[in-house]
C-alpha cells in the first residue's frame, strides 16, 4: 500500500473533501479503517491567489516537503493549480498524479469528444485545461464571460469558505443548462468545490465531478490496483 501526499488548502472545502472521499471510499469498499496513510500540507492559499496560481516553485518545494514526509505520490486538490503541471511533473521526487489526465480519461470512457468547463476565471480562461483534454481529442467550451465572473464569485466568496446555498446553486445549474443547449455532451466540475455545491441528482447534463474522479485515483494508485 503506498502513501497519499495531498497538497491542499486550495481551499479547504475540497482538501477535507478529498480526505473524506477516500477513507469513505475505502471502508465501503472493505469493511475496515486499514485505508491508506495520507499526508496533507496545505498551501498558503493567499499566497497563491496573489500570484494567480502560476508559482511552480512553491508547489515543487511542497511536492519535495510530501516526499520527505513520506508520500510516494502526489495530489492537488485544485484545478487550477495545475496550470504549472507541465513545467513541474518532470522535475519532481514523486508522481503528481494530474486531475486533468484522470478527468479527460473519464470523458473519453464516456466516448464524449465536445464538454462544458466550469471552474474560477483562471481555470476556464488560461487555456491548459482545454490544452490537457484536447490531447484525449476533447473539446472544450466555457461559459459567457458575464457567467464566468458569477460562478468565480461563488467559488471565492463562498465556496471555497464551505458556505453553499440554493440561489448559488441555481446560478452554476443555469450555466451548465446554457452549455448544454450550445451543443457539449457533458460538463466538467473543473472546481473542486462545485462538487459540494451541485451534484448529478441536480441535473440530466451528465456531469464530470473532477473531486471525486481524481480522489478515486488517488485511492486506486495507494490501493495498487493501478499505476501512476
Amino acid at each position: 500500500m503506498k502513501t497519499i501526499g495531498i497538497f491542499g488548502g486550495l481551499g479547504p472545502a475540497s482538501t477535507i473533501a478529498y480526505y473524506q472521499y477516500i477513507t469513505d471510499q475505502y471502508y465501503a469498499m472493505y469493511g475496515d479503517y486499514g485505508y491508506p496513510p495520507i499526508i496533507i500540507y496545505s498551501l498558503d492559499f493567499q499566497k497563491i491567489i496573489d500570484v494567480g496560481y502560476e508559482a511552480p516553485g512553491i508547489v515543487q518545494e511542497t511536492i519535495e516537503k510530501l516526499h520527505r514526509a513520506g508520500a510516494d505520490f502526489a495530489v492537488a486538490s485544485c484545478n487550477s493549480i495545475h496550470i504549472v503541471y507541465d513545467e513541474v511533473a518532470e522535475d519532481i521526487p514523486i508522481p503528481w498524479i494530474s486531475i486533468m489526465d484522470v478527468t479527460g480519461e473519464s470523458i473519453k470512457a464516456a466516448e464524449m469528444t465536445k464538454v462544458g468547463l466550469l471552474g474560477t476565471i483562471f481555470t476556464m480562461g488560461k487555456g491548459f485545461y482545454q490544452r490537457g483534454l484536447a490531447r484525449y481529442g476533447i473539446e472544450t467550451i466555457t461559459p459567457a464571460p458575464e457567467d464566468q465572473s458569477r460562478i468565480n464569485e461563488i467559488i471565492f466568496k463562498q465556496l471555497v469558505r464551505g458556505v453553499f446555498t440554493d440561489d448559488s446553486r441555481q446560478v452554476v445549474l443555469q450555466c451548465i443548462e446554457k452549455l448544454s443547449r450550445s451543443g457539449v455532451q457533458g460538463v466538467v466540475l473543473g472546481c473542486t468545490e462545485i462538487p459540494l455545491l451541485v451534484q448529478q441528482e441536480h441535473t440530466e447534463v451528465p456531469l464530470f465531478d473532477t473531486t471525486t474522479l481524481h480522489a478515486q485515483r488517488a485511492l486506486d494508485v495507494a490501493l495498487e490496483t493501478v499505476g501512476v
